[in-house]
């Protein structure tokens, strides 16, 4: 671990806390702005459609007009792009049209990015559909395919779109994943019949989790994905991360098959650092480890300190890790990429989320107020790709391109809606789902957000505009009678007892174990805790015998007063105990349950 022991001391720079931050972005302050946001996105991308040979033009101008000077292509990344778009903005808006849309998108995909001799997809097309020009399968393409069909198959349940993305994953898992113990991961770049496989990179790495395999365990709870999914974070905290310390900015992002670094290699980007860090927190909610939020926290703090803008906010975008200076790429001012700001929003939440540090909301915040300010075009729709420091055009204010389209800016929006309204503002929020008519019963697991799934529930199911009542709020699942079936809207709220410390109270002067209330109790108690300083938290209950029966907390907290919600209703009446543990501190109490 010595990697880690460098990040503490690199990291000793921190972010500074703010008590009491006053947030300024009025997508925080009302994260139902952020429907409207990306209602305007999604509407730009429709008229990328082509209604004579179908699919969605890859290059944009300012306006919504296809952008010929750049050609006419319709490659294979802006219509999984495009449809993840489309299939948020459905469930935002409940507009049924951006749902026909990524249909749209999806089946021109199908039709003619699918290599049927070899497996795989192409993503160079033309207009027609033709494979054009560049025809490797590197793994960046590979993962992005999924997104598309994987987010389409979560709001419907469609089972061809499931059967496509299985189609596409299973070609990852045969063709590019190296399983030889020593160097596993994903190979970046194979040929077109899959003969020669080369390299490991931070695309064919980091983005399997944000693309797929975190949706597929969440959608599942197969051990299948989240198997793969950590052994994706060991090559993260292994190889990424451990070639920190000897660089002067970032971390490695090219090696080669046997993860020796690539010396031609040499740019590193602030938001792929940010990625990693939000990619570990989301991690960390289901697999508890303290390494990953204090990496995470190493990560941000990293950004924070060498590629942030502290005067105007957002990160800044690319820079060499050798000589640690900013790649300028022709022009004179510095610039901001609208991808890597997104970063800077969602890993700042998350890890406001998990240590109730404001220091990770006021990134967040004033980043998602110049992202608005100065990327959104207000009057066209979207947003533009790049600005420079002070939001001004970069190297044009076109809005498409062969990695762009409608992704980052839509999730964006959909993640400003959910972690701004459980995170910042302790409030539900609602989705819509469209599960149509089916001749046998189904009961859907609904898991929107990427947190514990003990931390929220559903609060109320409408379908068709009416109230429904068939839903198991805790387990978050709907029940679907055969022969039924509609539009779904549900609400998600937080549990009474979020474990984010409250900033309402002043801090406490020292550890505290309160006794539950009620006691006796049947079936659910309150347990509440106080912390003068920050720390990493244990609370565990066990019972007579002193066998542990379950643990409450288990992470870093900051100063603060915490409350869980404990429910025992599969425990047998009789007495328990638990006990937190903060740094030194250990105390144990006794709770009666009588049923």
């Amino acid at each position: 671990m010595k990697f880690f022991t460098t990040l503490l001391l690199f990291a000793a720079l921190t972010l500074t806390v703010h008590a009491q931050y006053q947030l300024k972005s009025p997508y925080l302050l009302n994260p139902s702005l952020a429907i409207g946001y990306v209602d305007s996105c999604a509407s730009f991308w429709l008229h990328a459609y082509d209604s004579t040979y179908g699919g969605f033009y890859t290059n944009m101008d300012k306006t919504p007009v296809q952008y010929s000077a750049w050609g006419t292509q319709k490659n294979l990344q802006t219509q999984s792009r495009d449809a993840y778009g489309f299939v948020r903005a459905y469930q935002m808006t409940g507009n049924e049209l951006y749902l026909y849309k990524a249909r749209q998108a999806l089946s021109f995909m199908y039709a003619h990015a699918w290599d049927n001799v070899n497996g795989g997809w192409y993503w160079e097309l033309d207009k027609k559909g033709n494979h054009t020009g560049n025809t490797t399968k590197d793994a960046f393409h590979q993962h992005y395919a999924l997104l598309g069909p994987t987010a389409f198959f979560e709001a419907t349940r469609d089972s061809s779109q499931w059967t496509w993305a299985m189609k596409g994953y299973t070609n990852n898992e045969s063709k590019l994943w190296d399983a030889r113990p020593q160097y596993f991961g994903y190979y970046d770049l194979p040929n077109e019949n899959w003969s020669s496989k080369t390299g490991k990179s931070f695309n064919s790495t980091v983005d399997a989790i944000t693309t797929h395999l975190l949706h597929y365990y969440l959608m599942t709870g197969s051990s299948t994905y989240s198997t793969r999914m950590l052994q994706i974070v060991d090559n993260i905290m292994n190889h990424f991360v451990a070639s920190m310390p000897a660089q002067k900015i970032g971390f490695v992002e090219g090696y080669d098959a046997n993860w020796i670094a690539s010396p031609s290699d040499t740019m590193t980007i602030m938001g792929h650092i940010l990625k990693t860090a939000w990619c570990l927190c989301r991690v960390n909610e289901y697999f508890p480890d303290t390494t990953y939020i204090a990496t995470a926290k190493k990560l941000f703090a990293h950004v924070y300190n060498n590629g942030y803008d502290k005067q105007l906010g957002g990160p800044y975008k690319d820079f060499s890790r050798t000589h640690g200076q900013m790649l300028m790429w022709g022009i004179a001012d510095t610039a901001k990429a609208w991808w890597q700001m997104e970063q800077a929003v969602t890993s700042g939440l998350f890890l406001y989320r998990a240590t109730g540090d404001e220091s990770y909301l006021k990134v967040a915040d004033e980043t998602l107020d110049f992202f608005m300010k100065y990327f959104v075009d207000h009057v066209n729709g979207e947003v533009y790709e790049n600005r420079t420091r002070y939001g001004k055009a970069a190297w044009g204010e076109q809005k498409g391109d062969g990695n762009k389209g409608g992704y980052h800016s839509i999730e964006l929006g959909y993640y400003t809606w959910l972690y701004g309204s459980f995170f910042v503002n302790k409030q539900p929020f609602a989705l819509y789902y469209n599960f149509p008519v089916a001749t046998t019963e189904r009961t859907i697991s609904l898991t929107p957000i990427e947190i514990a799934l003990n931390t929220y529930h559903i609060k109320e199911v409408t379908r068709n505009g009416v109230a429904y009542n068939d839903f198991n709020s805790t387990g978050k699942t709907v029940h679907i009678a055969a022969n039924d079936g509609g539009k779904y809207k549900v609400t998600f709220e937080l549990n009474s007892a979020s474990g984010i410390a409250s900033g309402t109270l002043p801090t406490p002067k020292s550890f505290q174990l309160m006794q539950n209330y009620p006691n006796p109790f049947n079936p659910s108690t309150i347990i509440r805790y106080e912390l003068p300083a920050y720390s990493t938290v244990t609370l565990k209950l066990y019972d007579v015998l002193g066998k542990e029966v379950s643990t409450l907390v288990n992470g870093e907290r900051s100063a603060g007063h915490y409350e869980v919600r404990f429910n025992a209703a599969d425990l047998r009446s009789g007495v328990y105990f638990y006990t937190l543990r903060a740094g030194n501190f250990m105390q144990t109490k006794k709770m009666l349950l009588v049923k």
